[in-house]
């Protein structure tokens, strides 16, 4: 079943999809009404990302959930907050990158659950963003392009396996839900969607997740050569040092990055953090 299509609605607004801005506005409502469902398994409030014409904003307000909408596009958020001000949304026109931490603490000082839509160009950024919020908004529901949900769940040994797959590992549950075809979408996209449910594990110390980013950016700096190759400028004792590191952490030197599990980029994690 199909919502009232993009087109109509960006036509009667007199806007137009943005590609600097990656806009795909979703046009199925059963595919929206999956994604809040999946959502509304955590606790509210919520933060939207990019909520565009108000896909899954309408059915979280028909619920009366309390939602703070961000969105860029100025348009659009004039468009937001004539359709749903005065009830459960707010409607914040910003870019969601640039807010201040300290203004989601005072938003929410009892924390929050994220979703969104999430441009492909800058999805990275945003969950590199939500792992540093992660303690603030512990669950999120996600729709991003497949190939980057099928790296942000991926396990050692592929060629997905990255930087970003090692810090979910560790600091989450990633799962990948359910595949959203590119003609669920005005303008329809190049590839197909995936949504995704990340729920953050709490506990480890900042200093441990400082000492995490550290080795895992090492490693990976050059995927193609072994781990003995890696840059560590940060590293007193060099690559001697490195090794030793490598093997208290049980990491064979001559493996590559992504043969090494995320629970062992913590052990490694562990032993930079007592030198």
């Amino acid at each position: 079943m199909a919502a009232e299509h993009p087109r109509r609605t960006l036509a009667a607004l007199g806007l137009s999809p943005r590609k600097s801005l990656g806009q795909n506005f979703l046009a199925d409502l059963n595919v929206a009404r999956k994604i809040v469902e999946l959502a509304q398994r955590f606790p509210p409030p919520f933060v939207e990302i990019g909520p565009g014409l108000g896909a899954l904003t309408s059915l979280l307000a028909e619920a009366g959930t309390p939602v703070v909408a961000v969105e860029v596009d100025r348009g659009l958020a004039a468009h937001l907050r004539d359709r749903f001000g005065g009830g459960s949304v707010e409607i914040v026109e910003a870019d969601f990158l640039a807010v201040p931490t300290q203004e989601w603490r005072r938003r929410f000082p009892m924390g929050g659950t994220v979703l969104g839509n999430l441009p492909y160009s800058v999805s990275s950024p945003i969950v590199l963003r939500l792992i540093e919020l992660r303690d603030l908004f512990p669950r999120a529901v996600l729709m991003l392009q497949r190939e980057m949900v099928d790296r942000l769940c991926a396990g050692p040994g592929g060629k997905e396996y990255g930087i970003l797959s090692v810090y979910l590992g560790v600091l989450a549950e990633a799962r990948k839900e359910f595949v959203v075809r590119r003609t669920c979408f005005h303008p329809s996209p190049d590839v197909d969607s995936a949504v995704m449910t990340v729920r953050f594990i709490g506990g480890l110390p900042e200093e441990l997740v400082a000492a995490l980013r550290t080795v895992v950016r090492a490693a990976f700096a050059r995927r193609r050569k072994t781990l003995r190759n890696a840059p560590v400028p940060f590293l007193p004792g060099g690559a001697a040092r490195w090794c030793d590191l490598l093997a208290a952490a049980g990491i064979d030197p001559a493996g590559r990055a992504e043969e090494v599990p995320p629970a062992a980029y913590l052990a490694l994690a562990g032993a930079l953090a007592r030198l």
